[in-house]
């Protein structure tokens, strides 16, 4: 039953387009004429396309450009990940090392600001002595 109304939808539709072809061919005129211009370009591009593009090297070029991308998606992918393992790591041995030294040990510091000072220190704690070893005995 599906069938027979699939089949008679088809003829109507069919015969619809005969009787509005043989109108427009008979009065000269043609019905929705901007859309079906437009249509109409661009089914002679998709026909002109078909004819001149070899169409087996373009899909191979826009495979071998999709692999190309994926590529570099994994690629980067696994930097950041290699990343994320090196800061993992570093963060690790930094937490043995410090581990095993004393905390009543002076740390050294890094900021050089800090070295500089304290040298200073140091070198007028060397000018200047402390008044008890000037006493005269």
């Amino acid at each position: 039953m599906a069938y027979l109304i699939l089949v008679c939808i088809t003829l109507v539709v069919l015969g619809g387009f005969l009787a509005l072809v043989q109108y427009e061919t008979q009065h000269g005129v043609r019905f929705f004429a901007p859309a079906r211009e437009k249509f109409d370009a661009r089914i002679a591009r998709i026909e002109f396309i078909f004819t001149h593009v070899d169409l087996g090297a373009f899909v191979h070029a826009e495979v071998e450009r999709g692999m190309n991308r994926i590529g570099h998606a994994l690629a980067h992918l696994s930097l950041q990940v290699v990343r994320a393992v090196e800061r993992l790591l570093t963060r690790l041995v930094r937490h043995f090392r410090t581990k095993g030294q004393d905390e009543t040990t002076p740390r050294e510091t890094k900021r050089e600001f800090v070295k500089t000072l304290s040298d200073f220190k140091e070198g007028l704690k060397t000018q200047h002595p402390d008044e008890e070893s000037l006493e005269v005995e």
